[in-house]
């Protein structure tokens, strides 16, 4: 399956409305759209790597979640609970930045169609709060801030062991 990463930004003043709109582009589309809060995505490559877990999670039957949408939630919050990762990583009304996860062709205009616009600068690790992966001001202090990411992605593996 095809998976497209994103960043966008624009407003969401209504996350109901919004979210329908979401799920009605998903059954048009078939396709998996899945939104992140981007100041807790540590690139494109944290993006990626839950994408392709979930996928190989659901696939093998051994998923904790109903849909890939929330299979991927969790893997890119190295979460088992979905209220929690959820909490670190759901998008809510007046968010204007997110990482975004399409699974499937991506339609023309997605964004467009969803009030948003692209920018991919979003999913940088620049100024992220790393402190949602039990990352601490001393680790980072002993391993540089460019290390960020690959802990990061070390921890979405590490969730992986602990199914």
């Amino acid at each position: 399956m095809v998976v497209n990463i994103l960043g966008a930004s624009g407003e969401i003043p209504d996350i109901g409305a919004f979210l329908k709109t979401v799920a009605k582009l998903e059954k048009q589309n078939r396709i998996t759209i899945q939104f992140f809060r981007a100041d807790r995505i540590f690139g494109a490559e944290h993006l990626l790597s839950a994408a392709e877990k979930a996928q190989r999670a659901i696939q093998d039957g051994t998923g904790m979640s109903k849909t890939l949408g929330m299979e991927i939630m969790l893997y890119a919050a190295a979460e088992h609970q979905t209220s929690e990762a959820l909490r670190k990583f759901g998008i809510f009304s007046g968010i204007s930045e997110m990482g975004i996860v399409v699974i499937g062709e991506m339609p023309d205009n997605l964004l467009g169609k969803l009030g948003l616009e692209r920018d991919d600068s979003v999913l940088g690790p620049e100024g992220k709060d790393y402190s949602v992966f039990g990352i601490t001001p001393d680790e980072i202090e002993v391993l540089g801030v460019a290390r960020i990411p690959e802990i990061v992605l070390e921890k979405i593996a590490l969730s992986e062991v602990h199914r």
